[in-house]
């Protein structure tokens, strides 16, 4: 193997005479440090002259726009969103041009508000080099250093496309038309969280006189894995749970890679008591961003369930009963009403020679997805056709007299999926509108209109969710939150990996990692209430969540 002398300083994070696959498992933290004060004499200096200051600055590029905890050979498929865009970034950072209009789409989903300080910084200076920088976002720190904003509104889908305001943050907050600037107006005069904290005493930490004073809790003792240092943790039961800490502090492979695969196995062993606490955890669900359907028959309306109801609904219709079509009559997926050219598809898929195949729309139905015959049956002045077409508050209106229709519909509008047409293809969902599609089906499922059964099962679920408020207007995220606050309230357990404010300052208890990202962190910095974490000192949870208890 090739192999590269170092001189004596630079000895610090890597062997003697590192190999290449060395540098590629180091992260851009370490290898910033190592090239800092790497110095070679006579031959080795003139080769390295011109190379040594040009990797300097592309990994202090890296660092800055928030990237120091990455593995420089990590894979690019395993990126997030947010680490690849940073990633471009940080090349755009070093080419050093001038004139060039940059745009960015949520640049900080997934940072940590310390980390969004930096990411910032970098677009200001983008900016001074006499570039235009125009970034759609919904956090707050991006639109209080903006020039300009423009507020896109009032609503979303069919109720938005209207500039409902534009100016600097002082002119938004002032205009009471726009929902940002009403959002953020109440964050400034509030100085607290959303919703009401609920008393919270986890064993494994100092509160309570004694045993009979804690609260119930999953406790996993001796974590470790990649950057995780030996932690041991509780996570109340029938609490609302936060996971929080800088980019690459340990939150996911705590959550996902410890927490859930030992609750998983625990409960499948059930007679063997392997963690204290779970003999009152009936299930667990994780809730992530994978596509609630790869296939264009998958749409939220069946993925909910609520579309069975609708198909009953328009077999009712007289019409229906006198033709004899039952309630499989108006599923596209059946052979009975679904249009047969595309097979209720909508589109019909041309094969092209040399290139890739091209979707049209279908021309027997015209998109529709379903036969004539169907599309002949009228509810309420609506084909089915039209009902699929319709968005979710619009659905929510047309099926308000119909309990079964209207309660998952206003729980998709209560997430903030208002927007979203009932027919609308699983494929073409964001990773957060399905991992929101998902709650609302948990949602369903886990609450029950009779208090009294629901209270009657003493083992409750347990929830997974990773930054669920990942493209949310600060509007949404109350909305979000009182969902979360729904399941609890149902006795269930929602543990959330979370950078949003807003979410971590509604919880009932914080766990916070660090102190930094990588190998720096791997560590419970602090855990309490919302109130407590902002007084923790070392924690850059805390240091931001301040203003919320101030």
């Amino acid at each position: 193997a090739v192999r590269l002398p170092l001189p004596r300083l630079a000895k610090r994070n890597f062997a003697d005479e590192p190999t290449i696959d060395a540098f590629a498992q180091a992260s851009v933290e370490s290898a910033d440090e190592l090239f800092a004060v790497l110095k070679w004499r006579g031959r080795g200096a003139e080769i390295a002259r011109d190379i040594l200051p040009e990797i300097g600055s592309r990994l202090s590029f890296l660092r800055e726009v928030g990237l120091d905890y990455l593995q420089l050979g990590r894979a690019v498929t395993t990126l997030s969103g947010g680490e690849a865009q940073r990633i471009r970034l940080a090349a755009q950072l070093g080419s050093n041009l001038s004139g060039v209009l940059y745009v960015l789409d949520e640049p900080t989903i997934g940072l940590h508000p310390r980390d969004n300080q930096q990411l910032l910084g970098a677009l200001e200076q983008l900016r001074s080099r006499g570039n235009s920088v125009v970034v759609v976002e919904h956090d707050e720190d991006t639109m209080a250093r903006a020039d300009y904003i423009i507020d896109l509104g009032p609503g979303a889908g069919v109720e938005g496309g209207q500039v409902v305001a534009a100016g600097s943050l002082k002119q938004i907050l002032r205009n009471k038309k726009s929902l940002t600037g009403i959002e953020l107006s109440r964050q400034h005069s509030r100085g607290q969280a959303l919703g009401q904290a609920r008393p919270t005493a986890p064993p494994l930490t100092r509160r309570g006189a004694s045993q009979k004073n804690k609260t119930p809790s999953l406790i996993f003792r001796g974590l470790h894995k990649n950057n995780l240092k030996n932690v041991s943790v509780a996570v109340p039961l029938g609490r609302f749970t936060v996971v929080t800490g800088v980019s690459g502090s340990g939150k996911s492979t705590l959550v996902r890679e410890c927490i859930l695969p030992a609750v998983r196995t625990a409960l499948k062993a059930r007679r063997k008591k392997t963690i204290e606490g779970i003999e009152q955890i009936k299930a667990v669900h994780e809730v992530d961003q994978s596509p609630i359907g790869r296939t264009p028959r998958s749409v939220p309306a069946t993925y909910v369930g609520f579309f069975d109801n609708i198909r009953q609904l328009f077999a009712q219709v007289p019409e229906s009963r006198m033709r004899g079509f039952g309630p499989a009559r108006f599923s596209f997926n059946s052979p009975q009403g679904r249009c047969p050219e595309c097979k209720g598809a909508g589109i019909v898929k041309l094969e092209m020679n040399f290139l890739p195949p091209a979707f049209m729309t279908c021309d027997t139905c015209e998109g529709s997805r379903y036969s004539p015959e169907v599309l002949d049956i009228v509810y309420n002045g609506k084909t089915i056709a039209d009902v699929l077409e319709l968005s979710v508050s619009e659905a929510a209106e047309f099926f308000g007299a119909v309990p079964k229709i209207f309660r998952p519909l206003k729980a998709l509008r209560d997430t903030g999926l208002g927007y979203l047409k009932l027919g609308q293809t699983s494929p073409t969902l964001s990773g957060g509108e399905a991992q929101r599609v998902k709650l609302v089906t948990h949602l369903l499922s886990g609450l029950s209109d009779n208090p009294a059964r629901l209270m009657s099962d003493s083992r409750k679920n347990l929830f997974l969710l990773e930054e669920p408020t990942i493209g949310l207007h600060m509007a949404d995220v109350r909305r979000l939150v009182g969902v979360l606050q729904r399941l609890v309230e149902g006795g269930h357990t929602v543990l959330v990996i979370e950078h949003n404010l807003d979410l971590i300052a509604a919880a009932d208890w914080v766990i916070d990692l660090g102190p930094e990202g990588g190998q720096g962190g791997g560590q419970i910095i602090a855990q309490g209430t919302p109130a407590e974490i902002a007084k923790a000192k070392g924690s850059h949870t805390g240091r931001f969540l301040k203003r919320f208890f101030s």
